[in-house]
């Protein structure tokens, strides 16, 4: 890297060309020149990431035939990081990434035992960790532990596996309820589960602060991995609870729902009433989110279809 080394100039060998090509040609361009030269300027990988994320947005918009102004300032002083418009609708954009992990790209081996906890007829949702390099009689014990933990255990319970002499296989967590009427299992990482929901909910309080007010605003909290959807739902609605102050659904010893503790719960932050999630990896290019609407919200008609068009695209 040599002093006159720009963002692009860093970092284009590890992006999808495309999208490469798309941001060099903003130079000069009326509406994204700003962002061009925001994402030129960044020569850190964790800025340039930042900016990156605000161009696959802005991107993805441009292609939906909207409009677009950069860095619009609020009353506060604040700036919003993108204006969208289209037919008269608007939307004020407020992109966030969650950094500091790396997307896993080494190969975990998955063992047929595993099938044996898919089988069992409890409705839950499990995320599942254990060492790589377990021999088969240390997997057998493995499955056998978590079996019987997942046929005694309630929501939210978490469970470490370990031999005769203590050392640790593996673990087990339920995460949340589900239709099915067998066990689905997630493959969690060997180190240990990581939930990354406190740091969502840190992202959208900085979103918040960001409002333009009486306006409709979206917060958009990118992840570099899939899993990061269920983080930014949680954060948004409270993790998954047993609720004993809830009558259980006809056929069930006990309600589930969600905790109190949701960046949505009860009548705080009212103004936020759009929230979304979408996946950014620098060799992929384009838009890949989710989008949460509030209930009983008060969004423009057309500003919610415009967020609706735009970003409910998982």
């Amino acid at each position: 890297m040599t002093p006159q080394s720009k963002g692009l100039d860093i970092f284009a060998n590890d992006l999808n060309p495309t999208i490469v090509g798309t941001i060099r040609s903003w130079q000069g361009d009326e509406e994204l020149d700003a962002l061009y030269h925001r994402i030129q300027h960044r020569t850190t990988r964790r800025g340039f990431l930042d900016a990156f994320a605000e161009a696959i947005v802005a991107n993805h918009a441009r292609k939906h035939g909207c409009s677009i102004q950069v860095e619009v300032k609020t009353p506060s002083g604040k700036t919003c990081d993108l204006l969208l418009e289209k037919d008269g609708a608007k939307l004020y954009i407020h992109v966030k990434r969650l950094g500091g992990r790396q997307p896993a790209n080494k190969r975990i081996t998955i063992s047929s035992r595993l099938r044996v906890l898919e089988n069992i007829q409890r409705k839950w949702i499990v995320k599942i960790r254990w060492h790589q390099g377990l021999t088969d009689e240390q997997m057998q014990l493995f499955v056998t532990n978590v079996a019987s933990f997942i046929e005694i255990a309630k929501l939210g319970d978490e469970f470490v596996a370990r031999d005769e002499e203590k050392h640790e296989l593996g673990g087990a967590k339920i995460m949340a309820p589900h239709d099915g009427d067998r066990v689905s299992l997630v493959i969690g990482l060997s180190e240990g589960f990581q939930d990354d929901t406190v740091k969502v909910t840190k992202l959208l309080n900085r979103a918040h602060q960001q409002f333009m007010p009486k306006e409709a605003n979206l917060m958009l909290v990118c992840t570099s991995d899939l899993k990061g959807a269920d983080e930014v739902e949680s954060a948004l609605l409270g993790g998954h609870v047993e609720r004993w102050d809830e009558h259980p659904q006809k056929g069930k010893r006990v309600a589930h729902g969600r905790s109190d503790d949701g960046f949505w719960q009860s009548n705080q932050k009212k103004e936020s009433q759009l929230a979304g999630w979408f996946w950014v990896a620098p060799m992929h290019h384009e838009y890949q989110g989710k989008l949460w609407v509030r209930e009983q919200h008060t969004i423009d008609s057309s500003a919610l279809n415009l967020a609706q068009e735009l970003f409910s695209t998982a």
